[in-house]
C-alpha cells in the first residue's frame, strides 16, 4: 500500500493519497484546489492512476480540488448520500466499501461537524483484516473534534454519538490522520501533530473525557469562534451552487488601481506589517503573504463581491497569492500593482499610514496615564493566558462586527501575538472610518518576553 499525507502548513489542511502497487491504481481524500497538480505528480511517479476521489464532508474553510482533480483524471467523486451538491458523484452510505487493490477502504458516516461527515477505514488486506488506520476528516482531530457550526447543539450531540458508537469503538492501536491540524479554523487547541491514535486520543484528548453528552455539548458549545465570513462563499461553491473560475491578474498602473478602488475594488497589501505601515494606499487590506493563514485572512476581511488588485512586496508574490486565493474562493483577482508604492508615490494619489510601537513604548504609555486604550484581537484561549491589564478583548474576526465598542478620538493600540493579526485588523476597521491606531510589533509574545505584567 502507497500512503502519503501532504499537509498545507499554511493552513493546517491535511489531504491523502492512498494507492496499491499492484493494482496501479490510488484515491485522494480530501484534495485542495492548489494541490491538484501535486496529487497527479504523486500519481505519476508511483506509476498510480488515480480512480476516484473521496471527500470526508463538504468543506467550509476551503474550495475542494475534486472537480478539477476528476476532471483530469476522469476519477469518480465520492460523497456520502447527504451530501447537498449538484456536480456529478457517487453517493456512498455508512458501511460501504472501495477496494483498490489489496486496499480497503469502509465509509463510516460520522456527523456533526457537518450533517454528511464520515470517516474512511482503511486496510490493507495484503498484511491482514485489522483495519490500519483511518480517515476522519473534521469529526476527530489530534487533540480536538471538529467545531459543530452549521447545526449548534444538535451537531454537538450528533458529534458525540459518532464519536462514541463509532470512532471510539475501534481499537487502540488503529492510527488516526484527521482533515486538519494546528491553524486551522476548523476545531480548536489541535496539536500541530498530524497523526495519532485512537487509544492516545481515548486518552489525552479533552474532549473524549466526557461520559454524559450533555456535558460533551456544553464543552463543545462553549467558546467556539464566530464563523468566518467567507464560509458560507467556499460551501456555496462547493456544493456546486455558485461557480469556480480561475483568476488571470493583469499589471494595473497606480491611476488604474486608484480608479478601480473608486468602483469598489478591494486592495489586498501582501507587504508586512512595518512597511504597510510606513505607506498604504487608502483602505488598503493589509495580510503579509509570509505570515500564517494568509489567504483564510484575505478571505475574511475583503468585501463579498469585491474585486481584488493585489500590492506585491516582491516578485514572485502575484504567483504565489493567486492560486493561495484561490483555494478559500477568492476568485476575482483582477490584477496587481505593476510598479507597486513607488508609483503610487510618484503620481501623488493619497497615502495613509499606522504608526508601529513597541511594547516598551506602551509600557511606558500605561505607566504614565496616557490616554491609550489597549485593544487585544487574539483568540480567547491566548487571551486567557495572558493579556494586559484593562485591554479590550476583541478577537479578530470580531472586530469589525464590533467597532462600535472602539472610542474613535483615543488612541487605540491593537496587540495580537506578533503583530501580524492586529495589522490586518487596524487596516480592516480603518475602511470602517476609524482612526487614531498603533500596531504593537512583536505582540504579547514581545511583551512577555520583556517582563511586563499580565493579567490571567
Amino acid at each position: 500500500m502507497i500512503f502519503q499525507q501532504l499537509l498545507n502548513e499554511e493552513s493546517g489542511c491535511l489531504s491523502y493519497l492512498i494507492g496499491c502497487t499492484q493494482a496501479g491504481q490510488a484515491v485522494v481524500v480530501d484534495p485542495g484546489r492548489d494541490r491538484v497538480a501535486e496529487y497527479l505528480g504523486i500519481a505519476r511517479k508511483k506509476g498510480l492512476r488515480i480512480t476516484h476521489v473521496v471527500e470526508t464532508h463538504t468543506h467550509a474553510d476551503h474550495i475542494s480540488g475534486n472537480r478539477d482533480l476528476a476532471a483530469a483524471t476522469q476519477a469518480a467523486i465520492a460523497l456520502h448520500r447527504s451530501a447537498p451538491v449538484v456536480f456529478e458523484h457517487e453517493s456512498v452510505s455508512d458501511g460501504d466499501v472501495l477496494r483498490v487493490g489489496t486496499v480497503e477502504l469502509k465509509m463510516l458516516h460520522t456527523p456533526g461537524h457537518t450533517p454528511d461527515s464520515m470517516s474512511v477505514l482503511v486496510t490493507d488486506k495484503s498484511r491482514g483484516d485489522q483495519p490500519w488506520f483511518v480517515l476522519t476528516g473534521d469529526a476527530l482531530f489530534v487533540g480536538s473534534v471538529g467545531r459543530p457550526d452549521l447545526g449548534g447543539a444538535g451537531a454537538a450531540e450528533d458529534a458525540y454519538d459518532s464519536l462514541t458508537r463509532v470512532l471510539l469503538t475501534l481499537d487502540d492501536l488503529v492510527e488516526v490522520y484527521p482533515g486538519h491540524g494546528a491553524g486551522s479554523m476548523c476545531g480548536r487547541a489541535m496539536s500541530a501533530k498530524t497523526g495519532s491514535t485512537i487509544g492516545f486520543e481515548r486518552r489525552f484528548n479533552p474532549a473524549l473525557q466526557f461520559r454524559d453528552k450533555a456535558k460533551f455539548v456544553a464543552f463543545l458549545m462553549e467558546g467556539v469562534p464566530p464563523k468566518p465570513p467567507s464560509f458560507d462563499t467556499i460551501v456555496a461553491k462547493n456544493r456546486g451552487l455558485v461557480p469556480l473560475s480561475s483568476a488571470k491578474p493583469r499589471p494595473f498602473t497606480a491611476k488604474e488601481a486608484w480608479a478601480a478602488v473608486g468602483a469598489g475594488a478591494c486592495l489586498v497589501d501582501l507587504r508586512d506589517p512595518a512597511t504597510f505601515g510606513e505607506g498604504h494606499v487608502p483602505g488598503a487590506i493589509n495580510v503579509w503573504i509570509d505570515g500564517p493563514q494568509f489567504a483564510e485572512r484575505v478571505s475574511w476581511f475583503v468585501p463579498a463581491g469585491a474585486p481584488v488588485i493585489l500590492v506585491p512586496q516582491g516578485p514572485s508574490d502575484v504567483d504565489r497569492a493567486t492560486p493561495a486565493l484561490a483555494r478559500v474562493g477568492v476568485d476575482d483577482v483582477q490584477g496587481f500593482l505593476q510598479w507597486g508604492m513607488i508609483d503610487w508615490r510618484s503620481e501623488g494619489l493619497p497615502i495613509e499610514t499606522v504608526p508601529q510601537m513597541s511594547v516598551h513604548d506602551l509600557e511606558q504609555w500605561l505607566d504614565e496615564g496616557r490616554a491609550v486604550d489597549v485593544i487585544d484581537v487574539r483568540e480567547p484561549a491566548e487571551w486567557a493566558e495572558g493579556h494586559i491589564a484593562r485591554a479590550l478583548h476583541i478577537p479578530m474576526l470580531e472586530a469589525v462586527r464590533r467597532r462600535e465598542e472602539l472610542a474613535p478620538e483615543r488612541a487605540k493600540a491593537v496587540v495580537c501575538a506578533g503583530g501580524l493579526r492586529s495589522s490586518a485588523v487596524i487596516s480592516a476597521l480603518k475602511r470602517h472610518g476609524l482612526a487614531n491606531f498603533y500596531n504593537v510589533t512583536g505582540g504579547m509574545a514581545a511583551w512577555v518576553k520583556a517582563g511586563y505584567a499580565v493579567e490571567r
